[in-house]
């Protein structure tokens, strides 16, 4: 029997289960944001919704490979622990991919919600192009490095498998393209959110905020220096670091991903607490954004006083108004809207929200 020291199992689990809670709490935290308090759902929320979901497949995978022996010598186990924790080790393979790829697809879709130009668009589109593409060539390569599929978790039959080098090989590439990708994502936010109507420290901790995409990179980076140990005749025990550090990256990319989102349910409590102010109010002629539910938002000048559209800051203010609004409907953190008959109302001393 193993003895503890020989046992890193455990930190396996621990870091499984600490990193996909708080994933999945501030996914949740999410849903609510966009769901209940800005209305606008969109596919960038069901795609972290989905990266989620896979994550989480991955964490019961592997806790699941670590209670038949993941995490410790080979040579302490018997042969049918091995080759169940080696099946695990593959499924987790595949989710591991699937829920990267999901989660940098989700924070594409939310920035192209933002984007106000084409040369930034299309650097998302490129960005996201080749995330899906090394993402399936890893996927496929993973799937099918054996045949049959089974024989990379038991050798008892007859098959062959890939070199290891052939797999190592593509996963250097794929995670090369996601550190690029993520930082292309960190990078871009500063653009994007300087040129929206906030003030400056508001950008700065918004900016901030979506940019926490190099957290998750950093945890890439890490993961090069274990990936050799894919290669190691003890298997189980070397690829431990690796394990820990792959659910670390998920952790970090799916929660960076979703912070950004919550803007509009922290400004709400601290507005409930007394802890923050009211937003001001501002002429006419500021910019603003009008955004409608789920879709992507375009950038316009102050709302036509005798237009039917509800025009309000995006949510990196206090809310975004939606079409069912009513006349001075409250919406989020507080955020006023007028519709045609509210702007007639004030006409002459029109008032329009101001984030802060």
């Amino acid at each position: 029997m193993a003895t503890d020291a020989a046992n890193r199992g455990p930190q396996i689990y621990a870091v499984n289960v600490f990193f996909s809670v708080v994933a999945v709490c501030i996914v949740l935290l999410r849903i609510y944001t966009r769901a209940a308090i800005v209305k606008a759902f969109g596919l960038d929320d069901w795609l972290i919704i989905l990266a989620t979901v896979f994550y989480v497949v991955f964490a019961v995978m592997s806790n699941n490979g670590v209670y038949h022996g993941t995490g410790q010598h080979m040579a302490n186990l018997d042969p049918d622990a091995i080759k169940n924790a080696l099946m695990f080790w593959w499924y987790c393979y595949l989710f591991y991919v699937l829920a990267m790829v999901s989660s940098k697809l989700s924070f594409a879709w939310f920035l192209l919600r933002i984007t106000t130009t084409k040369t930034y668009s299309w650097i998302i589109y490129v960005a996201s192009l080749f995330t899906v593409l090394a993402g399936t060539v890893f996927f496929f390569v993973t799937l099918l490095q054996c045949n049959p599929i089974s024989y990379y978790w038991d050798r008892s039959q007859p098959g062959s498998c890939l070199k290891m080098d052939v797999v190592m090989a593509v996963a250097y590439i794929y995670s090369a393209f996601s550190v690029v990708t993520d930082f292309t994502f960190a990078i871009l936010p500063g653009f994007l959110i300087w040129s929206l109507n906030l003030k400056t420290r508001s950008k700065i901790a918004v900016i901030v905020l979506m940019s926490m995409g190099c957290v998750a990179s950093s945890a890439i980076l890490v993961r090069f220096g274990f990936l050799p140990t894919l290669r190691d005749p003890d298997f189980l025990w070397a690829t431990v670091d690796l394990v820990i550090w792959t659910s670390v990256e998920m952790g970090l990319a799916i929660s960076a991903a979703s912070l950004a989102t919550l803007r509009p349910l922290v400004k709400a409590v601290a507005l409930k607490l007394g802890i923050a102010s009211q937003p001001s109010m501002i002429s006419p002629g500021h910019p603003s954004i009008r955004i409608s539910s789920g879709n992507k938002p375009s950038r316009t000048a102050a709302a036509d006083p005798f237009n039917n559209n509800v025009y309000v800051l995006s949510e990196f203010s206090q809310g975004i108004a939606s079409p069912a609004m009513g006349v001075n409907g409250k919406m989020g953190t507080h955020s006023t809207a007028y519709t045609e008959i509210g702007a007639k109302k004030h006409l002459g001393k029109e008032t329009y929200p101001e984030s802060d």
